[in-house]
């Protein structure tokens, strides 16, 4: 399908008059380029029901969906962190920024063959909270996503991206696979379309 088919059909199933539905809040709206839209969600348990209807009425033809539980792992990491730089997306769309920097959304996915302490000795002994985010990168967001592994979101200049491969290849391996997307924030692009405009920042 296009990108116009696939916006006519989200248009006509209600897509974005339906999510998110009320009582459910937008935490973050990207483009992971090379993987499709991921949105996280902030919800009571009971909306659980209704955000999948919401979902499986509206996005299905347009889209194949995953859902995973899903939870904000920087404060709890924060202070093993080097580089404790976090920032907070502004709602004006990359495009119309003159400092332009580059999202890069990181997946860090568990090797189930090892337990959770092992996973952890490996990312101590390799340096892995000294080395990641490099010095002149951001967290955007560092999510834990609950079977599948760690969301790291970053900001950083273009100039930066080598270093983010160099630590995530020095550093990450072994303890986890690992996927990279360049990213941008599709939230302020489709904010004005969405009948329920919550949005809460982490």
């Amino acid at each position: 399908m296009t990108l116009n088919e696939v916006e006519k059909i989200r248009t006509d199933q209600g897509f974005y008059e339906n999510l998110p539905p009320e009582g459910v809040s937008v935490v973050n709206w990207f483009v992971v380029m090379g993987l499709g839209q991921v949105v996280v969600l902030e919800l009571p348990a009971s909306k659980l029901s209704a955000v999948n209807l919401a979902i499986e009425r509206t996005a299905w033809k347009a889209f194949t969906t995953e859902m995973y539980a899903t939870y904000n792992l920087y404060p709890i990491i924060e202070h093993k962190l080097k580089n404790k730089s976090k920032v907070t997306l502004d709602a004006k769309p990359s495009s119309e920024k003159e400092d332009d920097k580059l999202l890069l959304t990181v997946v860090l996915k568990h090797d189930q063959s090892m337990t959770l302490s092992e996973i952890e000795t490996i990312r101590t002994d390799q340096g892995f909270y000294e080395n990641l985010p490099p010095e002149g990168t951001s967290v955007v967001n560092w999510f834990v996503v609950m079977g599948l592994g760690q969301v790291v979101v970053l900001e950083l200049p273009a100039s930066k991206l080598s270093a983010v491969n160099l630590a995530i290849e020095r550093t990450a391996w072994k303890a986890f696979t690992t996927e990279i997307y360049p990213t941008y924030n599709l939230y302020p692009i489709i904010e004005n379309k969405l009948k329920n405009k919550s949005k809460v920042e982490f």
